[in-house]
């Protein structure tokens, strides 16, 4: 009979299997080789059964007959293996931290329970990288504050952080720029002060003056001179200013208007004048002229216009033609204001008497 061994059953059953019909004793025969154990099997139970320790089970792994979790970690559980062991079963481990010295040292002998003092050994240096080494540079750490400046400033510029943390962001600072010109803007409207307008007394400019110390006119034909003290009169409006206005000084200058030659000139100094008014003020004028001879047309002019009444037909005296300049200096105001008027006919301040001159 032709066995086959990959299957383990005859080649003449082989029909009977393909017809359907199997033999009963081909049956009960495959069932006993079924149920009978393999090799392999056999082999693993022997090996469990060797590596199994006599006198444990699992009786034993129960906490109440005396099993510890933490026996294993302890050195005082059960053991599989005898090997490096005492008789109580404890395997003790050296400690590393300590070496004993060696007997003699150089020829020299050493105490043993000194420790062995180790050598310290350096460690390797940290491997940089490139970009590492040049950060450390005075060149890199610039560039690096150079660009942490140029965040803060794209930060701030897109109103994501502010100044000072929270605080002094672009949005706020606009704000708080604002307010504060408007508040700036209202103080000036109040504080600074306004040119006033100064307006020349047109009828009667010159007048004259009160003072007891005043020295009389005098008149003289070789050389031609003239010297006296007289006020220009004028108006001063204070109507734009909110404040009361303090002149430092007004300087006051009165030239011929024929022939351009000064004659007087004046200073009112300090002085100070209520807000929203219109007051009347007196600039004193001295008036000083030199001439060669009394030909000089501005002596002439002067003279015949302060002449006596007596000494013309009709009694009436001519007037002099006046070119009045006045400079301003205000306090409070960087620059100094200048205006000028021009009068004709302005009648002298005084009359002198018939035998003058």
């Amino acid at each position: 009979m032709n066995t086959d061994r990959r299957s383990g059953y005859s080649q003449n059953y082989a029909q009977d299997y393909a017809s359907g019909s199997r033999p009963a004793v081909a049956h009960a025969r495959n069932e006993s080789a079924m149920s009978r154990p393999s090799r392999e099997m056999l082999a693993g139970n022997q090996y469990n059964a060797q590596a199994q320790s006599p006198g444990l089970n699992g009786d034993e792994f129960q906490p109440e007959n005396g099993w510890n979790v933490y026996s294993d970690f302890n050195n005082t559980g059960p053991r599989y293996s005898t090997m490096k062991t005492t008789a109580d079963g404890y395997q003790s481990i050296p400690s590393p931290s300590i070496k004993q010295a060696p007997p003699s040292v150089r020829g020299m002998p050493t105490d043993p329970n000194t420790p062995v003092e180790l050598v310290t050994v350096p460690a390797l240096g940290a491997e940089w990288k490139a970009e590492e080494l040049r950060a450390m540079t005075k060149k890199g750490r610039k560039e690096d504050k150079s660009y942490a400046r140029g965040e803060r400033w794209k930060a701030w510029s897109r109103d994501q952080t502010g100044m000072c943390g929270s605080w002094g962001t672009r949005r706020s600072i606009v704000w708080c720029l604002f307010i504060f010109i408007c508040i700036v803007g209202l103080v000036l409207v109040f504080t600074v002060p306004r040119t006033p307008g100064i307006y020349v007394d047109r009828v009667t400019p010159l007048v004259n003056m009160t003072l007891p110390d005043d020295p009389r006119p005098k008149f003289g034909r070789f050389p031609a001179t003239f010297t006296f003290n007289t006020s220009l009169s004028m108006r001063v409006d204070t109507g734009g200013n909110f404040l009361p206005l303090k002149f430092n000084n007004l300087h006051a200058e009165i030239a011929s208007l024929d022939t351009s030659q000064l004659m007087g000139t004046g200073d009112l100094g300090s002085y100070t004048l209520p807000a929203k008014a219109y007051s009347e003020v007196f600039l004193p004028v001295s008036f000083n002229y030199t001439a060669a001879n009394a030909t000089d047309p501005t002596w002439a002019a002067v003279y015949n216009a302060c002449r006596a009444k007596n000494q013309f037909p009709d009694g009436v005296r001519p007037g002099i033609n006046l070119s009045i300049a006045l400079f301003i200096d205000i306090a409070g105001l960087v620059t100094r204001s200048a205006t000028s008027a021009t009068i004709p006919n302005a009648p002298c301040p005084f009359e002198l008497s018939p035998s003058a001159g």
